[in-house]
C-alpha cells in the first residue's frame, strides 16, 4: 500500500502548476552592437540548448543589453537577428551552475538570410558576480579517482574548502557524515547549506547532508561562499549546489560496477595486520527522450532520466574471548581453577551468617552448585554461548578458548528518477526523486559473542528528496518561479535480538521488558545485552517564489523560502535494563581475596545491582519565513554591481507536546526565599524558552568590474551577512521533568553481602517515570537543572573577499582573499554553581570544609542537610547540584585566507585544476552542532577549559586549522591513437592497443591541525601549565611527536597557562596521491568499455594520525603517561579498486 509521504509527493506532482528556483541555474547576458561599437536594440537574441532543443528567447533593450536568466547548466549556441544585419551565430558556449556568463556580439550589416558564425573563446570568467566559488564539472566527477564513489569528496578540489573529519581527506564517507563535515571559508562544519536541483538537501537534527548523489546522477555542482546572492541562505560558511542529470534528444547511459578487496591492498602499519574487506558497488543509468511507440514522441519537449546504484561491503574480524565449559555450564566448578591450577572455592549466597563484625558463607559441597539451585531464567541464556573451539591460553583459567568471527556489513542502495517538461516557450516544468538506503550490520567486532547476545546497532537509514519546479515567462522580461521540495529522513535502529521476544521465550520476569535482551554485565565473561534502539526522523519542507524582473541593466529577483522543520528522537540504551552480578555474592567474606566466581552468581540468578532506563521521546518542529530581494545593475560594459538584502525570521524549536522545562534564575519559589524556579513549556512560558528575533537581516553587497572590456579579466569584491538554520541539535534534548530516568536497585540498607534481588523474580518495584510538569517550581531542588538562556542570539556569518581573475587562452585563473568572522557561535556549556575565579583562594577548603546551611530543612537530599560543603555554599544556587547553562551563542571566530586557482578546462585532452589556501582560522571554543565519528551524532566540542573564567585563553588558532593546503587534480587522456597527436592512422588492431588510455590524478598536500593539550588534574583546570619553552622539536617521529616535558600539573586551584591549541605545534600533515589508469574501447559508434584501476594513496605514503594529547600528571606534576606524545596511528595505507563501465 503506498504510504502517506508517497500519496502526499504524487499529489504535489500533479497539482503544481509553477516553477523552479533560479537556484542551481545558471543565465547568460551581454550587449550587441554593430561593427561600429553602437548599440542594437531590439535584436532578437535566441539561447538554444544544443542537447535539448530548447530555445529561450531575449530582446535587446536600446542599451543593446541583453539577459536571459534561469537556464539549465549545458551546451548552448546563441543565435542573434536584427532587420539590417547578417544573422550571427555563436556556438560553443557552456554554461555551469550559478554562473553569470557573458557574451557579447559585433553585427555585420547585410541580408538576414546571411549567417556568420562568431568565433571567440568560451566565457570562462564570470563578469556578472562577486561570489567566491569553484564548479566541479562533469568531466572531474566522472573520471577522477574517488575513494567510494562519492561525489560530494570533490568539494575538497575547491580553495578554501577542508574536511574535518579525522579520517582520509578523500576517504569513504560513512553515510554522507564524514562529509557534512567540511569546513567553508573558514565556517563551522554542518553549517554549511547543501542544495541539490535547486532545493533543500540538509536534513534536520543533525544538520547532516539528506542524499549525496552517486557519481553517474550528477551533472555538476559549484563550492560557493563569500557574497552570494539573496536566494542563497542558511550558512555560516558556504554553498554547495549541485545539479543532477537531465536527458537529452539523445539516449544515453551507463553500466558499471567496482570492487575493492583487501587482498589488493597494502598493510597499515597501525597495525600491520589487513582486515578482511569485500567492496562491491554497481550500478546504471539512462537518459534520452520520453518515446512511447505509436502514442507519445517526447524529441525537444520531454526528457527522463534514472540513475540506480547499491554497493555492499563485508568486513571481518576475528575475536578471541572466553566461554564457559561445559561443567561450569552445569554448575560444577570443581574445576574452577586459579592461574596456579588451585581451585577457586565458591561460597553459598544464602548461607550468610553474621558473628558479631564478621560475616560469614559456606562453600559448596565440592564446589558445585546443585541443580535445583541454578535459576532457569539465567541458564537459559546459556543456549546463545557457543562451547569453546580453540585451545585455551592457561589450561587452568580456560582464558581464550574461544575464537569468533564476526562480520561486519554495510548495503546501500540509491534511486533517483527525473523528469523535464515544456509545456509551451513559456512553461516548463521537472520533477526529481531520490531515494537513499543505507543498512549497516555493524558487529561488535570486539566482542567473541554472536548475535543475537552482542549487536552494537543495526541501522536502517532511509533518506527522501523530493523536488518540483516550473518557470512560467510572462515576457521576456518578467519570470515567476515557484519551487515545493522536502527532504525527510527516517533512521530506525535497534539491537539484533529487538522485537523477537527473547525475554518472554527466555521465561523471564515480565517486569523486564520485551523489547531486546536485557544488558549482562559482570558475570565473569564479556558483557553481552542490547545497547540502543530507536527511531530519529526529520522532514523539512521548502516553498520557494521568486519573480525575475529585467529592466535596463538591473536583474531583480524579489523572493519568499519558507520552510517547515520537523524532528523526532526516540532513543533508549539499555531497553531491557542492565544487571551487574559479580563475583561478590558468592565469596568468603571473611577471606575474599581469591573467592567466589561472578559466573556462579549469574547462574544462581542473584543480582548484585541493576539500573531500569525509562526513556522520553521528544519531537521538535519550528518554521522559518525569508524575504528577499536581488538587484544585479549592469552599471556599463565594464561594471556589475550585486546589491540584495534577505531577512530570515526563524521560529526557534519547540516540542510539540511541551515536553521541556528551563531554569530560571530570576523567579523565587512561592512560599520560599529561594531565587532560581524550574519553569515549564505550556505553563510558564511559550512553546519555547527563548525569544523570537526580528532582526536578522543579511545584506549583499558586491561588485565585478571588467578591467579590459573584454570579459578577460575582472576584479571582484563583496561584503554579505548570513544566518545559519536553528533547527538543529543544540536547542533539543532533554530537561527537567522530561529527562531520561534511571533508578538504582541497590541491595537493603546497602550491604554489598546481600543481593539486591533474584533475577528469577524481577525488579522489587517499577522504574521512576519522568514526572514532567507535575512537581512544579521547586521540583528539581538539590538536583543538576539546565539554563536555555531566553535572550540567545542566531549565530552570524560576516564574509567579504576581493579577487582578480583572469582568462588567458584555455586557462583561468584566479587570487582571492576571503574572510569570514562568525559571532553568536555555539560554545561550550559551563555551569553557574562552578566555583568562580575569586574563591579559589580558599583552596582544598572549598571541598574539605564544611559550613552551616541556611537552607537546611527547605531542599530535599543532601543539600538540605544541616551542613553543606564551603564550595557549595558559596555557589551561586548553592541549593541545586550543578545549573548547566546549555550550548550558550558565545563563540566567536575569524578566518582569512588567501586563494589561488589555476584551471584547464577540457582541451587538447587535459583537464587541469590546481588549488591553494594559506589562512588562518581563530576561534573561542565554537562547537559544531555534530560529532563526525560514524553513529555518533551529537554536540561535540575540542579543547574546551572553562565557561566564562579566562576566555583570552580560550581564543586560539582552531583545533581544525590547516593553514595550508594544496590540491591538483587533472584528468589526461593519452594522445595516442586514432584521430590523435600520435598514431593517427594506424589500423583497428593497433588502435585498441594503444588508443583509448587516460591517466588521471588528485594529489594532496595540507599541513597538519593544532594539537589540544588536555589532562591537567589539579581540581580546576583541563590543560596544564607551560614550563615556558616550546614543546616543538626538530625532527619530530611516531614515538616523540613534540617535547612532552614542557608541561607541568598547575597548582591547585588555577587554571593551565597553555592556550586552547598549541600554537607552533601541529600534527603530521598529508601527503595523498590517488591515480586512476581508464583503457576505453570503442566496441561500435555508440557504444563503448571502460576498465578502471584506481589506487587511492597509490605511493602508499604513510600519512601519520594525530598524537596522543593526553597529559597525565606524576607526583612531581610532570607528566607520567609513555603515551603522551607518541602516535600509534595513520591514514589508510594503499588501496586499490577495479571498475568496469560500459557506457553508450
Amino acid at each position: 500500500m503506498m504510504s502517506r509521504f508517497a500519496r502526499l509527493l504524487l499529489l504535489i506532482a500533479l497539482c503544481a502548476a509553477c516553477a523552479f528556483s533560479q537556484v542551481g541555474r545558471a543565465s547568460l547576458f551581454g550587449t550587441v552592437t554593430d561593427s561600429t561599437g553602437a548599440a542594437v536594440s531590439n535584436a532578437k537574441v535566441q539561447i538554444i540548448n544544443t542537447g535539448t532543443n530548447v530555445a529561450t528567447t531575449a530582446v535587446t533593450n536600446e542599451a543593446g543589453y541583453y539577459t536571459a536568466p534561469s537556464l539549465p547548466v549545458g551546451s548552448y549556441q546563441l543565435v542573434v537577428e536584427q532587420t539590417g544585419f547578417k544573422k550571427a551565430v555563436r556556438d560553443g558556449i557552456t554554461l555551469q551552475v550559478d554562473q553569470r556568463g557573458q557574451v557579447d556580439i559585433a553585427l555585420e550589416v547585410g541580408n538576414l538570410s546571411e549567417s556568420i558564425t562568431v568565433s571567440g573563446e568560451a566565457p570562462l570568467v564570470d563578469t556578472g558576480s562577486s561570489t567566491v566559488g569553484k564548479v566541479i564539472e562533469n568531466k572531474r566527477i566522472q573520471e577522477l579517482p574517488i575513494n567510494g564513489r562519492n561525489a560530494l569528496a570533490l568539494t575538497l578540489l575547491a580553495p578554501a574548502v577542508r574536511t574535518t573529519f579525522a579520517g582520509n581527506p578523500n576517504g569513504f564517507a560513512d553515510r554522507g557524515i564524514a562529509l557534512s563535515g567540511m569546513s567553508i571559508n573558514g565556517g563551522p562544519s554542518a553549517l554549511n547549506a547543501f542544495v541539490m536541483d535547486g532545493a533543500n538537501n540538509n536534513q534536520g537534527y543533525l544538520a547532516d547532508v539528506n542524499v549525496s548523489p552517486t557519481v553517474d546522477a550528477v551533472q555538476e555542482f559549484k563550492v560557493q561562499s563569500a557574497t552570494m546572492s539573496a536566494e542563497f541562505g542558511f550558512t555560516a560558511g558556504g554553498v554547495v549546489n549541485l545539479v543532477t542529470k537531465s536527458g537529452t534528444n539523445e539516449f544515453h547511459g551507463t553500466l558499471y560496477h567496482f570492487l575493492r578487496n583487501d587482498n589488493f591492498d597494502a598493510r597499515n602499519p597501525f597495525p600491520a595486520l589487513r582486515a578482511p574487506f569485500r567492496y562491491n558497488q554497481f550500478g546504471g543509468a539512462l537518459g534520452g527522450p520520453v518515446k512511447l511507440p505509436k502514442i507519445y514522441d517526447g524529441k525537444n519537449r520531454t526528457f527522463f532520466f534514472y540513475n540506480f546504484e547499491a554497493w555492499y561491503f563485508r568486513r571481518a574480524s576475528n575475536p578471541i574471548g572466553s566461554t564457559p565449559i561445559d561443567t561450569w555450564r552445569r554448575g560444577d566448578f570443581s574445576n574452577f581453577l586459579n592461574d596456579r591450577g588451585q581451585v577457586i572455592p565458591v561460597f553459598d549466597p544464602d548461607t550468610l551468617r553474621r558473628e558479631g563484625a564478621q560475616v560469614f558463607r559456606t562453600q559448596f559441597p565440592n564446589n558445585v552448585i546443585p541443580t535445583a539451585r541454578l535459576d532457569p531464567t539465567t541458564v537459559a541464556f546459556l543456549r546463545y554461548m557457543p562451547a569453546p573451539n580453540r585451545t585455551p591460553v592457561n589450561a587452568f583459567t580456560q582464558q581464550n578458548n574461544y575464537l569468533s568471527t564476526i562480520t561486519e556489513s554495510r548495503e546501500m542502495q540509491q534511486n533517483t528518477a527525473k523528469v523535464d517538461h515544456r509545456f509551451s516557450d513559456r512553461n516548463s516544468i521537472y520533477g526529481r526523486y531520490t531515494f537513499y538506503r543505507h543498512f549497516t550490520n555493524a558487529g561488535n567486532l570486539q566482542s567473541p559473542w554472536p548475535d543475537p547476545l552482542v549487536r552494537a546497532r543495526l541501522d536502517d537509514l532511509r533518506n527522501n528528496n523530493f523536488v518540483l519546479n516550473d518557470t512560467h515567462t510572462f515576457s521576456p522580461n518578467l519570470l515567476n518561479e515557484f519551487r515545493v521540495s522536502v527532504a525527510r529522513s527516517s533512521f530506525p535502529f535497534q539491537a539484533a535480538s529487538f522485537g523477537q521476544n527473547l525475554p518472554r521465550e527466555l521465561g523471564l520476569h515480565p517486569s523486564i521488558p520485551s523489547d531486546t535482551l536485557p544488558f549482562m554485565n559482570n558475570f565473569g565473561f564479556a558483557n553481552f545485552g542490547a545497547f540502543t534502539v530507536g527511531l530519529r526522523g526529520s522532514t523539512n519542507w521548502q516553498f520557494f517564489d521568486m519573480i525575475t524582473w529585467i529592466k535596463g541593466g538591473h536583474t531583480v529577483k524579489i523572493g519568499y523560502d519558507h520552510r517547515l522543520n520537523q524532528a523526532n528522537n526516540f532513543q533508549r540504551e539499555t531497553p531491557s535494563h542492565s544487571f551487574n552480578f559479580g563475583g561478590g555474592l558468592t565469596n568468603n567474606p571473611a577471606a575474599p581475596a581469591g573467592t567466589g566466581s561472578a559466573f556462579a552468581t549469574f547462574l544462581l540468578g542473584q543480582v548484585a545491582s541493576a539500573t531500569g532506563f525509562v526513556y522520553l521521546g521528544e519531537a521538535q518542529k519550528s518554521y522559518s519565513s525569508s524575504v528577499f530581494i536581488q538587484d544585479d545593475w549592469r552599471v556599463n560594459r565594464k561594471l556589475t554591481v550585486n546589491l540584495g538584502l534577505r531577512w530570515d525570521y526563524q521560529q526557534w524549536p519547540r516540542e510539540r507536546n511541551n515536553g521541556t522545562s528551563n531554569f530560571d534564575p530570576t523567579r523565587t519559589i512561592a512560599g520560599t526565599n529561594l531565587r532560581g524556579a524550574t519553569v515549564f513549556a505550556g505553563v510558564d512560558y511559550g512553546a519555547a524558552p527563548f525569544e523570537p528575533i526580528y532582526s536578522n537581516f543579511g545584506p549583499r553587497v558586491g561588485l565585478a568590474y571588467d578591467l579590459t572590456g573584454k570579459g578577460s579579466t575582472v576584479f571582484r569584491a563583496g561584503y554579505s551577512i548570513y544566518y545559519p538554520s536553528t533547527f538543529y541539535r543544540d536547542t533539543f534534548g532533554s530537561t527537567s521533568g522530561f529527562a531520561n530516568t534511571q533508578t538504582q536497585y541497590i541491595p537493603p540498607g546497602g550491604d554489598t553481602n546481600l543481593p539486591a534481588f533474584r533475577f528469577r523474580d524481577g525488579l522489587p518495584f517499577a522504574p521512576t517515570q519522568p514526572l514532567g510538569a507535575r512537581l512544579g517550581a521547586a521540583g528539581f531542588l538539590g538536583q543538576n537543572v539546565t539554563w536555555d538562556q531566553p535572550n540567545e542570539r542566531v549565530p552570524m556569518s560576516q564574509q567579504w573577499s576581493a579577487s582578480l581573475q583572469q582568462q588567458v587562452k584555455g586557462w583561468l585563473l584566479d587570487a582571492t582573499y576571503s574572510a569570514n568572522r562568525g559571532t553568536h557561535l555555539i560554545a561550550g556549556g559551563y555551569n553557574l554553581n562552578g566555583v568562580q575565579p575569586q574563591n579559589w583562594q580558599f583552596g582544598q577548603r572549598l571541598t574539605q570544609e564544611r559550613v552551616a546551611n541556611p537552607y537546611a530543612g527547605q531542599v530535599p537530599g543532601a543539600l538540605g542537610g544541616a551542613t553543606i560543603t564551603l564550595q557549595q555554599s558559596l555557589a551561586a544556587f548553592p541549593y541545586y547540584n550543578a545549573v548547566t547553562v546549555r550550548n550558550p551563542h558565545l563563540g566567536n571566530s575569524i578566518y582569512h585566507a588567501l586563494l589561488f586557482t589555476a584551471e584547464r578546462r577540457f582541451q587538447s585532452g587535459l583537464v587541469l585544476l590546481f588549488s591553494y589556501t594559506n589562512g588562518k582560522l581563530i576561534s573561542d571554543s565554537v562547537v559544531t552542532p555534530i560529532n563526525f565519528g560514524p553513529g555518533l551524532e551529537q554536540v561535540g566540542i575540542v579543547g574546551y577549559q572553562d565557561g566564562l573564567a579566562a576566555r583570552n585563553l580560550e581564543r586560539a588558532i582552531d583545533p581544525t586549522d590547516i593553514s595550508q593546503r594544496g590540491v591538483i587534480s587533472l584528468v589526461y587522456e593519452l594522445p595516442f591513437g586514432k584521430g590523435r597527436k600520435f598514431g593517427a592512422n594506424v589500423n583497428r588492431v593497433a588502435n585498441v592497443l594503444i588508443g583509448g588510455w587516460q591517466l588521471n590524478n588528485i594529489t594532496t598536500m595540507q599541513t597538519g591541525v593544532p594539537l589540544t593539550i588536555s589532562g591537567a588534574n589539579n581540581f580546576r583546570a583541563g590543560r596544564p601549565n607551560s614550563t615556558g619553552s616550546s614543546a616543538k622539536i626538530d625532527n619530530p617521529t611516531a614515538a616523540r611527536w613534540f617535547d612532552t616535558t614542557q608541561f607541568v600539573n598547575p597548582p591547585n586551584f588555577t587554571l593551565g597557562t597553555i592556550g586552547r591549541t598549541l600554537p607552533d605545534v601541529r600534527s603530521p600533515g598529508v601527503f595523498n596521491m590517488d591515480l586512476s589508469a581508464i583503457k576505453d574501447t570503442r566496441l561500435t559508434e555508440a557504444l563503448r568499455l571502460q576498465f578502471r584501476a584506481e589506487a587511492f594513496n597509490w605511493l602508499n605514503n604513510v600519512n601519520l594520525g594525530l598524537p596522543n594529547m593526553g597529559f597525565s600528571a606524576g607526583p612531581d606534576g610532570r607528566n607520567q603517561s609513555a603515551a603522551f606524545g607518541t602516535i600509534v596511528s595513520a591514514r589508510d595505507a594503499r588501496i586499490v579498486q577495479f571498475g568496469l563501465k560500459l557506457i553508450f
